[in-house]
């Protein structure tokens, strides 16, 4: 039983990078637990939302997450600085098989510190860890994935699969504790 109706926190999450990666597969699979190969792009935005129970004072409430899913094809990034406004939490998502995919999160990046938002939590996620462990040789190296990293100043990286389930829920808690700890919010624990 949650102490209250509502939740104690609305955080909004967005998912920023190229079409195809995988984003709306991801917001997908949290949210319904679903999972559909022929996923189509997203035009413009969706939304999606989605409660992670916490602790706070030995008390259950919950946290919300409004997920932002932004279309990544190039005639919607003129709508970018109106998308990410007002954002908790960022997931810059690639395709581990695509290395291009990577490489085009600089753009992004470079248009999160134009808007001022270089300082808000960010996880970079590597999505198709499913189909990486089936294809070796066509994947992002780990050096290169590290380069990234260090050229931006982040430090974390989770490698998911939305097919697979893995790493999904896992990232959107790792992204509520950051959140929280930036904004030095009190909690026990998250659920």
């Amino acid at each position: 039983m949650f102490e209250r109706e509502g939740p104690l926190y609305v955080f909004k999450i967005c998912l920023i990078g190229d079409g195809g990666v995988g984003k709306t597969c991801i917001a997908r699979r949290l949210c319904f637990d679903t999972f559909d190969t022929n996923t189509q792009l997203t035009i413009g935005i969706d939304f999606y939302t989605y409660d992670i129970p916490i602790i706070v004072r030995g008390k259950k409430n919950k946290v919300r997450l409004s997920l932002w899913d932004f279309g990544g094809q190039e005639q919607f990034k003129k709508l970018f600085k109106y998308y990410i406004n007002g954002a908790n939490g960022i997931f810059l998502v690639f395709d581990l098989l695509k290395m291009d995919t990577l490489i085009k999160l600089d753009w992004w990046y470079d248009n999160l510190i134009e808007r001022n938002l270089h300082d808000r939590p960010k996880v970079l996620i590597g999505t198709k860890l499913d189909l990486v462990q089936k294809n070796k040789k066509h994947k992002v190296d780990e050096l290169t994935i590290e380069n990234f990293l260090d050229k931006h100043d982040e430090k974390d990286f989770l490698k998911t699969s939305s097919k697979e389930n893995t790493n999904i829920l896992h990232s959107f808690k790792e992204m509520t504790k950051r959140i929280m700890d930036s904004h030095e919010l009190d909690y026990d624990k998250i659920l």
